[in-house]
């Protein structure tokens, strides 16, 4: 476990989110980029991070009710992988988001990335 910082922002409207989450730890900082599609009712995420400025493959989804999943397909090294973020925020103050992978298609997941978060 470990903390890092994180300063949000919403443009257009709010049908685009921006955040900046500062790992100093780990000695990294990310960006996730979110741009929402009114006409699908979805919103399609990307990641990007200081260590390669490279946009990671996008995940999209949405949010029924308190509970958001968002899916897309990326590679772990050499090896494709289906990716779930999943964002839980029945507590407006302390949402929870979780990231899985699954090496066989969507058969199994494995959670590798959990963040709990706090407002000041």
């Amino acid at each position: 476990m470990f903390e890092a910082r994180q300063r949000s922002d919403l443009r257009l409207d709010g049908m685009c989110s921006l955040d900046e989450i500062v790992f100093a730890d780990h000695g990294f900082k990310g960006m996730t980029f979110r741009l929402y599609n009114p006409e699908r009712d979805e919103w399609t995420i990307w990641w990007i991070t200081d260590r390669d400025g490279v946009m990671q493959p996008p995940v999209m989804g949405r949010f029924d009710g308190t509970r958001g999943t968002f899916r897309g397909e990326d590679m772990d090294g050499d090896r494709p992988v289906q990716v779930v973020f999943d964002w839980q925020t029945a507590e407006p103050n302390a949402p929870r988001w979780s990231q899985a992978f699954s090496y066989d298609g969507g058969k199994s997941w494995e959670t590798n990335w959990i963040m709990e978060f706090r407002r000041p």
